[in-house]
């Protein structure tokens, strides 16, 4: 079967999130085994476009492994200081920045430190609920 990038893209996404995968040639035979067709370029594309993760445990959807990585929240406002692992923290704040919350208007990553800039005050709620449920 030649599925359209939106199956593709799903089947993948159940694909990690059901079994653990570690490599991309893994990805390809869960596919084959539904009767999803891709090639590694294709399936590489597809890694990169839904923003997944290779951690420990395999590929993780990096919206999920967010609220994993998130130590401690902050609010000093307007501003959150989030703290991360070290070499997470661009990670967590393209989660934040993808999110587009209203209340929220950028973030500043270091290493294992973000600052997120709040517009208003209920926006530190709103972070620290994206955060928490993250996947």
């Amino acid at each position: 079967m030649t599925p359209t990038k939106t199956q593709r893209h799903n089947a993948i996404l159940e694909v990690v999130n059901r079994s653990s995968v570690h490599t991309q040639q893994e990805i390809a035979r869960a596919l084959a085994r539904r009767g999803v067709r891709a090639t590694q370029a294709t399936i590489s594309r597809d890694i990169q476009e839904l923003g997944l993760v290779r951690a420990g445990s395999g590929y993780r959807s990096s919206a999920a492994l967010v609220s994993e990585l998130v130590l401690s929240i902050e609010l000093v406002e307007p501003m959150a200081v989030i703290r991360t692992p070290p070499g997470t923290a661009n990670l967590v704040a393209r989660r934040i920045d993808e999110a587009a919350l209203a209340g929220v208007a950028g973030t500043v990553a270091g290493d294992d430190t973000i600052i997120a800039v709040l517009r208003n005050r209920g926006a530190g709620r709103a972070l620290k609920e994206l955060l928490a449920h993250a996947g």
